[in-house]
């Protein structure tokens, strides 16, 4: 069990508070004192209204003083500046002088206060859409108009920084620039797109034929609907996470009738083979070259070169 001025820390054990000094908030509106409390390390302030001649939702008081050494976890109360609604009442309830104490007012600051705090959370509903000011578990569900889904590690800065952009992004959605900068901002990559490229030439009969070499076996491909994503650091530097993240952006954002090839400036063609190679893993006809002869039989020639 805690007792006063601990609170339990990472490790689980009672960590004692700090002792932090108390900022001046006197005179101050209370939309700012309450950041400036924040700003200062304490938790939101206990408020308490009371009737003044100052504007409303002025701060006229503060508990401790300015420069008191307080636990950060204990909060600084504040006297705000309010209308009672006594005043709305026939004088027979009100008290024939102000500072006169009321019974009744100070029933009635009890329900001033709920309506307030109800109040005050429909005036800042216009900052759950901001990702400046959004709590951070907004943060997620405001991503999701914009079918962005974030990564668990990345950090909320980083978060709110891709929100920012995203209504830009999201009005150009699929075309060369909002992948770049996709990817920039998710990945950290600064990629390069080549529209209507594919890294491999149609299989032709005693021209281009070497399987696994020059030539792979795909479903038809039309030319106006490929791309190819240069990645200016070798396969080894980026790592199969952040590989595995921009495979993501990519899939998530290009036109859904595309395909994209991922080049390296390290490894010419595909990243992986799977499957038969022939002339690397097997061959046609055998598992090694005919006897007697210095050529693999992985190129099949014909005398009328066929495109396929």
């Amino acid at each position: 069990m805690e007792g006063p001025g601990t609170r339990t820390g990472t490790t689980g054990l009672p960590a004692r508070s700090r002792k932090l000094p108390v900022p001046e908030v006197t005179g101050l509106s209370r939309a700012v004192a309450e950041k400036v409390l924040a700003g200062a390390g304490f938790p939101p302030p206990r408020v308490r209204f009371d009737e003044a001649y100052e504007k409303i939702d002025t701060v006229i008081g503060q508990v401790p003083e300015r420069g008191t050494l307080l636990d950060s976890d204990q909060p600084v109360e504040i006297r705000v500046a309010k209308i009672s609604w006594i005043r709305y009442l026939p004088s027979v309830y009100r008290p024939k002088r102000s500072e006169d104490p009321s019974f009744l007012r100070d029933f009635l600051w009890i329900f001033q206060q709920v309506l307030d705090s109800v109040n005050r959370q429909v005036d800042d509903v216009p900052d759950l859409f901001n990702p400046s000011t959004t709590p951070p578990e907004f943060l997620p569900w405001l991503a999701s108009w914009f079918a962005i889904a974030f990564d668990e590690t990345m950090p909320e800065a980083h978060r709110r920084r891709i929100l920012r952009e995203a209504p830009l992004l999201f009005r150009i959605r699929g075309t060369k620039a909002a992948l770049i900068r996709l990817a920039k901002l998710f990945t950290g990559l600064d990629i390069d797109i080549e529209e209507n490229r594919w890294p491999y030439r149609g299989f032709r009969i005693g021209v281009a034929s070497s399987v696994g070499v020059d030539t792979m076996i795909l479903p038809e491909i039309s030319m106006s609907q490929t791309f190819v994503v240069r990645v200016p650091q070798t396969f080894a530097e980026v790592g199969e996470d952040l590989l595995l993240r921009l495979h993501r952006v990519i899939e998530a954002e290009k036109p859904a009738n595309s395909n994209y090839f991922l080049q390296f400036p390290d490894i010419e063609g595909v990243t992986e083979y799977v499957g038969m190679r022939v002339g690397v893993s097997s061959q046609i006809g055998g598992d090694a070259t005919d006897e007697g002869s210095d050529e693999p039989n992985d190129i099949i020639e014909t005398s009328e070169p066929d495109q396929v």
